[in-house]
């Protein structure tokens, strides 16, 4: 059991990231960009190098995530990692076999219950009719805290 007052630290999901860049863009909110990284430096939020690798667009967002890579801030995600995204992808599938997208989402997810973090994303629950769940219905399942609002993720962090 987690200690009470302990925060929960927190993943983010690509969308998230992609969100801010698109909201908040780099080369006009300078300062909010300059404080995500030092809440990341700091080790309030985790940036995985799976999420990093679903940047495809060369830019800002791309560049500033190299940037957080080449001080160290990225995590990768480890064999055991890797082992648990497969069975999580098998328990719950997850990843589009013929597109692969969401092929992070699983790892996400491994590196999340391994390390008691909460995830935040902008994906909604899969409908009755999808095959593929989506990352709030794995973490509920998997007991294992969502954060929606990417206010309440800033919030959480004390930003």
């Amino acid at each position: 059991m987690s200690n009470p007052t302990e925060k929960t630290k927190y993943l983010l999901d690509t969308n998230i990231l992609i969100g801010f860049s698109i909201w908040t863009p780099i080369y006009f909110h300078g300062d909010f960009w300059s404080k995500l990284a030092n809440s990341l430096k700091n080790g309030d939020w985790v940036l995985l190098d799976v999420v990093v690798g679903e940047i495809k667009y060369e830019g800002d967002l791309k560049k500033w995530c190299k940037e957080q890579k080449g001080k160290g801030c990225v995590r990768t995600i480890s064999e055991n990692d890797r082992n648990r995204a497969v069975e999580i992808n098998n328990l719950y599938k997850m990843i589009d076999d013929t597109t692969q997208n969401s092929i992070a989402d699983p790892y996400l997810i491994a590196y999340a219950e391994a390390n008691k973090l909460g995830i935040v994303t902008r994906e909604i629950r899969k409908e009755k009719n999808e095959n593929l769940w989506k990352i709030p219905d794995v973490c509920d399942a998997l007991n294992i805290e969502i954060v929606k609002k990417p206010e309440d993720f800033l919030k959480k962090i004390g930003f």
